[in-house]
């Protein structure tokens, strides 16, 4: 089975731009997002076809598993 590393290793995706990525895109377009990333929107943009590279399978792991340790993290502190 494939991890969320092996995942973010394979698209050259960061667990934690990829984190708040998820977040963000889901509120924001593309500009507010590398706004509230503190990115460009080149790295926005470049974020946006990882993506859509993956399979289904990838993308629900990848969003999966960062949503719910975004969670714990937030539940503990």
């Amino acid at each position: 089975m494939t991890t969320t590393a092996e995942i973010l290793d394979k698209y050259g995706l960061t667990r934690e731009t990829v984190t708040h990525y998820i977040d963000a895109i889901t509120r924001m377009n593309q500009t507010q997002t590398a706004e509230e990333l503190d990115v460009s929107r080149d790295t926005i943009n470049r974020y946006k076809k990882q993506f859509s590279k993956m399979d289904a399978q990838e993308r629900l792991l990848l969003i999966s598993n960062l949503t719910q340790e975004k969670l714990l993290d937030q539940g503990a502190k």
